[in-house]
């Protein structure tokens, strides 16, 4: 087993509510029954609850799935594909598993105008947020050394190889692999033709189809008032079906330099830790890959551009949760993010 330190990984909790419960239970109408597997992957828990009308998953079968996905995005898995990519000088031939997350991260740096950019791994080194603590803040003139080889700019796909231009260049899916990991279990689950079904990993959800009621997948986030409470307490539900949400966050991941306390969130344009206010993103979208790098990207973003980003792509829904200058919490949507929104009564 593996961490990927997504920056949401203990932070955000997305608490999957069903009328059903965690063993499977028989629909007297249509004969079928909810099946759950759960399991250890990627330095947290999955969950898988799918509607059949046999168990016909088995949990070796996800968990073979993992390990592949583990041998070509884990920095922990010593041989792993993008440890052979960031230890080479040049690039790799890819697996599929690696150039589609590449592939993504590209397209998705571009669309941020490089808030969400897989190359940033450097400067988490620097700040020590994937090593040891640093002792001292990282100087300007390092920070500018460094930024020569960050960018999804040096990252090119050619036929199956991912390159780079600079040899010091080095990625890090930890923003971009479990959504990626989510979207492979559904496949996985889709080719077995099953089509009711709910996939999650550290938070990561792909909702399909109805639930054993025949309802769309209810699924509860926290709001701005969660943090004035339990940290468990879900103060908002959203309703889904073939459709992915994702959050990541930032408020309790950060390093103590001195008397300062950085955000483990980076701007990859700058190499300094972000420092807008901003407590957690939520972002609905047509896929786990796709909402689980905006999430990232929109953390360095800004609300405001978020928020524009979010409205101008037509199919993305976002949710942030923002603290104020007074020190009290606030959260703000966009319309698309409010159609799932179930409101209480």
């Amino acid at each position: 087993m593996f961490m990927y330190s997504k920056l949401i990984s203990f932070f955000i909790i997305l608490i999957i509510v069903m009328s059903s419960g965690f063993v499977h239970v028989i629909h007297s109408n249509t004969h079928k029954s909810l099946f759950t597997l759960t399991g250890q992957a990627q330095g947290t828990t999955y969950t898988i609850k799918y509607i059949y009308s046999s168990a016909i998953i088995e949990k070796n079968t996800i968990d073979s799935l993992l390990s592949d996905i583990d041998q070509s995005l884990s920095l922990y898995q010593p041989t792993s594909l993008i440890n052979h990519f960031n230890n080479n000088s040049r690039g790799v031939k890819g697996d599929r598993h690696l150039l589609h997350v590449a592939r993504t991260s590209i397209l998705i740096s571009a669309e941020t105008h490089g808030c969400f950019d897989i190359t940033a791994k450097p400067f988490s080194m620097l700040w020590g947020f994937n090593a040891d603590m640093p002792k001292s803040i990282p100087t300007k003139d390092l920070l500018h050394q460094t930024l020569q080889a960050v960018g999804s700019h040096h990252l090119s796909l050619i036929k199956d190889s991912l390159v780079k231009d600079n040899p010091n260049t080095k990625i890090d899916c930890d923003g971009i692999a479990q959504g990626y990991t989510v979207d492979q279990l559904c496949l996985l689950l889709r080719n077995k033709g099953i089509k009711d079904f709910m996939v999650e990993l550290g938070g990561e959800v792909f909702s399909s189809g109805k639930n054993l009621s025949g309802n769309d997948w209810v699924i509860g986030i926290e709001g701005s008032d969660v943090y004035t409470k339990d940290q468990n307490f879900v103060s908002k539900k959203i309703s889904l079906s073939n459709m992915a949400v994702t959050t990541s966050g930032s408020m309790k991941k950060f390093r103590q330099l001195g008397n300062l306390y950085w955000s483990h969130v980076v701007d990859p344009r700058t190499g300094l830790p972000v420092d807008n206010g901003i407590v957690s993103v939520t972002v609905i979208g047509k896929d786990a890959i796709t909402a689980d790098a905006y999430d990232n990207g929109f953390m360095v973003m800004g609300i405001q551009s978020s928020l524009l980003l979010a409205d101008q792509s037509k199919d993305l829904g976002v949710h942030i949760v923002y603290v104020n200058a007074d020190g009290s919490f606030s959260d703000t949507a966009n319309a698309y993010f409010k159609r799932f929104l179930l409101h209480s009564h």
